[in-house]
């Protein structure tokens, strides 16, 4: 396009020299002149081409507003955009208005005023609205060349996005009918939830083993668990990258309350900002559940107060999750105790997430430690 402009600016400032010359002209500079002329018509011809084939296949039209002749010029495009042929009328502006959206006339009429008075670029989407109810929505833009600080002439495209407007209007649709779904998933699913952790708690008021009482308050604070994970998704503003460190802060935080209201025991989180899909959050969370669980319960003697640190590290592509109390330690048989169910959940869910686990214990405390790569597959069997 650019070699095209260059050889006709060209060879027209070579004819016009030619003709400016008040020499008398020569046959072989009449026949040098007529191959300009060729030159310059065949390079327009071709850049007039490129154009209008440029404005159909983009649906975008060209028009232009001399004002110093009051004189506006449309493609052939603009016409076909508002629904004429060309030289089928006369440009105007009461045309071009009376084809726009009724409720869109004046915003139009504003958003190009305001370019006008400040000499900016005008940028616009509106409707056209058609004698037979068709619609089309235009994307519009315009620049103004000034002269002594006045408007002297406007150059501007119309470009028909009609199509791309209805799809958007089908994505819209359509996201908001999955949000539909989604929420009537959601509650289905909390209720689902809560319904089985009710039924696990009358379970328990009814027995008088002290075992099974545990077991089974264990169980409904597991599936309370994974109902708090999926409520913590269902408010993320995107469902494939939920905040790990704030999950894990919010569970222990629960957990705290509801074993241990009386506010004896800290909760102290060192967490990087990383982000997880659902299927490896709830692991993450499960483990946290289980080990927070069982400090609450085993760590500090006779309600003595303590802490519970969380821990979240990114190390290169890997993560690790650190969850450390300054407990008793973990007792003699721990050994006897890795046959627990709590035991056997963390070694399934440290191993579904690909992870390398460990603990320490002294007198000091307990320290659970697993590293697994953030970017790793999640391993759907144990």
């Amino acid at each position: 396009m650019r070699k095209i402009q260059q050889v006709i600016g060209e060879k027209l400032d070579n004819t016009i020299q030619t003709l400016q010359n008040d020499e008398p002209m020569t046959e072989e500079v009449r026949k040098e002149l007529v191959e300009q002329l060729e030159t310059t018509k065949s390079a327009f011809n071709k850049l007039q081409t490129w154009t209008d084939l440029s404005q159909k296949f983009a649906d975008i039209g060209l028009w232009e507003h001399d004002m110093k002749n009051n004189e506006l010029i449309w493609s052939d495009e603009t016409f076909r955009i508002w629904g004429y042929e060309p030289d089928e009328i006369v440009p105007s502006d009461a045309i071009f208005t009376e084809r726009i959206h009724p409720e869109d006339r004046d915003k139009v009429r504003k958003k190009f005023q305001q370019s006008l008075e400040n000499n900016s670029e005008y940028h616009t989407t509106y409707r056209l609205l058609f004698p037979d109810g068709k619609i089309k929505f235009v994307e519009a833009h315009a620049v103004h060349i000034q002269e002594e600080g006045q408007p002297v002439l406007t150059i501007g495209t119309n470009q028909n996005i009609t199509e791309h407007e209805i799809e958007k209007q089908e994505i819209e649709e359509m996201l908001e009918s999955n949000q539909v779904i989604l929420d009537e998933i959601h509650h289905r699913v909390k209720n689902n939830l809560a319904v089985v952790a009710g039924m696990l708690q009358l379970q328990w008021l009814q027995e008088d083993d002290p075992v099974v009482t545990e077991k089974l308050q264990d169980s409904a604070t597991r599936i309370k668990t994974i109902a708090g994970i999926h409520q913590h998704l269902y408010q993320s503003d995107n469902f494939g990258n939920i905040a790990l460190g704030e999950n894990l802060e919010k569970l222990a935080e629960d957990l705290i309350e509801t074993m241990r209201p009386n506010g004896q025991i800290e909760l102290k989180t060192h967490c990087d900002e990383i982000y997880m899909d659902f299927e490896r959050t709830l692991p993450c969370s499960l483990i946290v559940n289980e080990l927070v669980t069982n400090a609450l319960k085993y760590a500090f003697e006779d309600q003595q107060p303590g802490t519970i640190t969380i821990g979240l590290e990114r190390l290169g592509d890997k993560v690790e999750l650190v969850v450390k109390d300054n407990g008793k330690g973990l007792p003699e048989d721990v050994d006897e105790k890795k046959n627990s169910l709590g035991m056997r959940l963390i070694k399934t869910l440290s191993t579904q997430l690909n992870g390398d686990y460990g603990f320490e214990s002294d007198g000091e405390g307990t320290t659970f430690t697993i590293t697994f790569s953030q970017h790793a597959e999640y391993s759907k069997t144990a």
